[in-house]
């Protein structure tokens, strides 16, 4: 009697498991629809299309292929496109009214571009007051935790249609505890964990947890992690901007907090061995001085705003390069410094961090060692840090294109050097900056044969007035030139009076010292 129970009961169960395989078989094009059309119904200015749907009942799962969500404005390329997607639910929560479950992306890719980025803005600044926020729409829906684990996904950014794009690839998203009903006591309910390639060579990892339903942001507190990232692969990013990079590494270490306010503590970092060169062009300069004074104001009002705290920890630059290349003038110049070596020490926006040190070894022109040190303390509200410079010992000959360039005159030996300290505090500039030249020789007449009288004359002109400047026994020639009175721009940020500085205090008294004085 009981084996004929058992029988039956199996029986039972196997031509269950038939009917229910066979009436997933014939439900799975009508769910399909279904929930096609229900999503794009939902989903204003997107369209979906699901390629296959496959339900399993019995594992209560649904397996969904080649799935692609298209912006309708700029349908091409897809926004997201993704292999598969394997939904696993849990019996036991749905019997209490509640959805657990996981969810699998395998090889999903998203991209995006310019257009598509500004069509999305533009639809967020037309929504009104009372449209439904969508962290609300999800809160609204049945009680649900959702573990999302992401395999080998790739993210393209395309700034320009020809232009090599931004890509993130082999990235691997783990994100547990996904739920729309956190408890009271977790402030942080999900656990994210993200580990990716940038650029193919650099990696990154990013281990925190997060809100995601938080507005009008999703509130994170993570570390990061950035490793091996070559330099030349930013210029798809920096090239816009003018900036040439060519070689070197980057890694760092950091932090990211995002509630009230947003801290981002760069705890380490180190470059090395990099070439970065900035090219001021002729044809562009109106363009490039409006984005240098664009990123000013951008970087002032960051350093401003009590919501966001920036803070470096300690980086080191080792080995490296950096260049001014001026194609606006005849002839071109550069002007450069090369074997940099340097230490940047808590640097922050915030006063209550205290004051940032700056120190850079290299060799001015490839030739003049050069010492940089700065104190930076935090604008309240007002740039507040001291600055000195010490270059010596630069052959002279390495500014001819520079002299050239601003004064129709060249040197053939000599040595250059420059002293300089100065304070910016309470909207006020001082200090001194003192150019040296020793031994110089401007005027060959062997070299300079070929060359028209009048030309002769003014460099024979400028070298004979020098001549009457030096101090016999060392044959130098000295000027100095005081610093001293309040800043031009009272808005101007640190970062802006920097500039100036090095444009009319450094750069005009290189210059002097060959002209200005003769």
């Amino acid at each position: 009697m009981l084996f004929r129970r058992l029988k039956w009961t199996a029986v039972s169960l196997a031509v269950l498991m038939v009917v229910l395989s066979a009436a997933a078989f014939f439900a799975d094009e009508p769910l399909h629809r279904y929930v096609e059309r229900t999503v794009n119904e939902a989903a204003e200015g997107y369209s979906f299309q699901i390629g296959t749907l496959d339900l399993h009942p019995l594992a209560l799962s649904v397996d969904l292929g080649d799935v692609e969500v298209r912006q309708q404005a700029h349908p091409d390329p897809p926004v997201i496109s993704i292999h598969e997607i394997v939904i696993d639910m849990r019996l036991a929560p749905l019997l209490k009214g509640k959805a657990r479950g996981k969810i699998h992306l395998n090889d999903p890719i998203i991209t995006v571009t310019q257009q598509q980025i500004k069509t999305a803005l533009a639809k967020a600044d037309q929504r009104t007051e009372q449209t439904v926020p969508w962290q609300d729409r999800i809160r609204g829906m049945m009680p649900f935790t959702a573990d999302l684990f992401i395999k080998n996904g790739e993210v393209r950014y395309e700034r320009q249609p020809n232009a090599e794009p931004i890509r993130m690839t082999a990235l691997d998203i783990e994100a547990r505890n996904l739920t729309n009903r956190p408890e009271d006591t977790q402030s942080y309910p999900s656990e994210l964990v993200l580990r990716s390639r940038l650029f193919d060579a650099g990696r990154v990892e990013f281990n925190g947890r997060t809100d995601l339903l938080s507005e009008p942001l999703p509130k994170v507190d993570a570390s990061i992690k950035l490793s091996g990232l070559r330099i030349a692969d930013l210029m798809p990013i920096v090239g816009a901007y003018h900036l040439v990079m060519n070689r070197g590494t980057f890694s760092a270490t950091g932090r990211v907090m995002h509630e009230k306010q947003t801290v981002f503590s760069l705890e380490s970092f180190v470059l090395e061995g990099a070439r970065i060169a900035y090219r001021y062009q002729q044809e562009t300069k109106s363009k490039q001085r409006r984005q240098l004074e664009r990123g000013a104001e951008q970087a002032a009002r960051a350093h401003r705003d009590p919501s966001f705290v920036f803070k470096v920890g300690h980086g080191k630059i080792f080995n490296s390069e950096m260049e001014f290349d001026n194609r606006s003038t005849h002839p071109d110049y550069r002007l450069f410094l090369t074997d940099i070596n340097a230490e940047v020490d808590n640097l922050s926006n915030r006063l209550e961090e205290g004051t940032g040190v700056v120190k850079i070894t290299g060799k001015f022109m490839g030739s003049g060692p050069t010492v940089v040190t700065g104190t930076f303390r935090p604008e309240k509200p007002r740039p507040d840090f001291d600055l000195a410079v010490k270059i010596i010992k630069t052959d002279v000959a390495a500014l001819n294109d520079v002299l050239r360039a601003y004064g129709d005159t060249d040197t053939h030996h000599g040595k250059f050097a420059l002293f300089s300290e100065l304070t910016v505090k309470n909207n006020r500039i001082d200090g001194y900056v003192k150019p040296l030249f020793q031994d110089v020789d401007v005027y060959d007449p062997e070299k300079d044969q070929d060359k028209t009288l009048s030309q002769k004359l003014y460099k024979a002109i400028v070298d004979g007035v020098m001549s009457l400047l030096e101090n016999v026994p060392r044959d130098e020639v000295a000027t100095k030139g005081d610093v001293s009175g309040p800043v031009e721009n009272p808005q101007a940020s640190t970062w802006q009076v920097i500039e100036k500085l090095v444009q009319n205090a450094f750069f005009n008294a290189i210059l002097s010292g060959f002209e200005r004085r003769a």
